[in-house]
């Protein structure tokens, strides 16, 4: 008969001093990993009684309320909680906009998970057959699952480009990007690794051939048993390309790459449960301390007393520590009225690039003050790709000193410096989730 037990846990702190935390900060392993260790589970069938601690990893405190599930031979344990973390010192929100800042010191974080404990029992005293068990929550490390059994990658946003150089102002030179999603576990990557799962590619620029191979980790089965798979594939891209003077760009989307697996490692229990500290990356920086990184802004005018447009460029990426956006995004309009600093103009995308980040672009700029307001969207996946998060801002900055010059052609150009960046924080930050498959 399934009974349904409520109970308060009432274990001593000091007991649990040999329980690992997880190695990130409370808002890293809040949105990475919330999870929960099970300590000294007892119980008692007959008179519906259990008795067990829990700790909550993110966090890293003692829990004292659970339910608990009792069947002949295993108890399951449910855990729905809410807390907050103040270790980023978020600043307090504007309650007149929505924002991903709470109207508090620290972010809240909700999560639920559950999980069977396996009994050892002796009349009518249980306990646990494992000294700790473990809850995952709802946003926990993906599973593979059965499609580890035949690996498939699908790769993504493919841009490859050829420059033949023409001796003087083009330099002869070859560049690819790509995005990889490995169905199994759903990680993307963009040339970088996420959760140090080893990613590498090789790409043969005459044939077109692409190589990867991927070592990745699971424990849908058991997490006390994980297991490492290391898996090969390859496949003939189908690129589309167009050449204009000396380059060519080529161009393919949601190119399948059929594998096998090559390798299996079984690994100590629970391993893959203690996620790997890492600097932050697109989510956690949108929320925390979202801010633009600026480079090669150029305004090009015609000479003369009465200019009342030009052309206006500049380069814009994320700004996080751990950055799946390798390349800048070129943003440009035409047409700008330099008198006039309230109008938005759209941002459009340089050819051959990808829209990584943002997602949408547009400024404003003021000729007077030298300075430019960026309206943005931008969508992060990196902490769950199955469910997207869209984040909206805006960012105002100083232009840095211009350096101008009248060109050939009789146009006045001013740029900032070669190679010199600045960045330029987000106010006004709002989000919301974007519908699975959506980017």
């Amino acid at each position: 008969m399934l009974k349904s037990i409520f109970l308060l846990a009432f274990a001593a702190a000091s007991a649990l001093a040999q329980t690992q935390p997880a190695p990130g900060g409370c808002t890293t392993n809040s949105f990475t990993f919330p999870s929960w260790f099970v300590h000294n589970f007892t119980a008692n069938p007959a008179k519906h009684q259990a008795h067990y601690t829990l700790v909550n990893r993110a966090a890293n405190y003692t829990l004292n309320i659970g339910s608990v599930e009792l069947k002949a031979a295993t108890a399951i344990v449910h855990v729905f909680e809410f807390w907050y973390c103040d270790d980023r010192k978020t600043p307090k929100a504007d309650a007149a906009h929505q924002s991903v800042r709470q109207a508090y010191d620290g972010l809240k974080f909700e999560a639920s998970g559950n999980a069977s404990v396996p009994l050892v029992c002796d009349g009518d005293a249980c306990k646990s057959s494992n000294p700790v068990d473990l809850v995952k929550g709802s946003l926990s490390t993906p599973c593979c699952g059965a499609l580890s059994k035949t690996p498939k990658w699908t790769l993504g946003t493919i841009i490859f480009i050829n420059e033949t150089g023409d001796g003087s102002s083009a330099i002869q030179s070859q560049s690819i990007q790509f995005q990889v999603t490995n169905e199994a576990t759903g990680h993307v990557v963009d040339r970088k690794s996420r959760y140090n799962i080893r990613t590498d590619a090789v790409f043969n620029p005459r044939s077109w051939k692409f190589e990867i191979n991927e070592t990745w980790y699971c424990d849908v089965v058991d997490s006390a048993k994980p297991v490492s798979i290391t898996g090969t594939g390859s496949t003939t891209l189908p690129l589309n390309c167009s050449t204009v003077s000396t380059t060519t760009y080529c161009q393919a989307d949601n190119v399948p790459v059929q594998g096998q697996v090559s390798s299996e490692t079984a690994l100590a229990p629970y391993s893959i449960e203690d996620p790997i500290p890492s600097a932050d990356g697109c989510t956690i920086s949108s929320v925390v301390s979202p801010s633009w990184v600026l480079s090669n802004f150029e305004l090009d005018k015609s000479t003369g007393d009465d200019v009342s447009s030009a052309a206006i460029s500049f380069n814009l990426r994320l700004n996080t520590q751990n950055s799946l956006f390798d390349f800048p995004v070129f943003v440009y309009h035409d047409g700008v009225k330099l008198g006039d600093a309230e109008t938005w103009y759209p941002g459009s995308f340089g050819a051959g690039e990808q829209p990584l980040a943002p997602k949408t672009a547009s400024f404003q700029y003021a000729d007077k003050t030298q300075e430019v307001a960026i309206k943005t969207d931008w969508v992060c996946i990196d902490i769950d790709p199955e469910h997207p998060v869209q984040f909206s801002g805006v960012a105002t900055t100083k232009l840095p000193q211009l350096e101008c010059e009248e060109t050939d052609h009789g146009l006045a150009r001013c740029v900032s410096a070669q190679g010199y960046t600045w960045t330029s924080a987000v106010s006004n930050v709002t989000w919301k989730s974007l519908e699975a498959g959506s980017v």
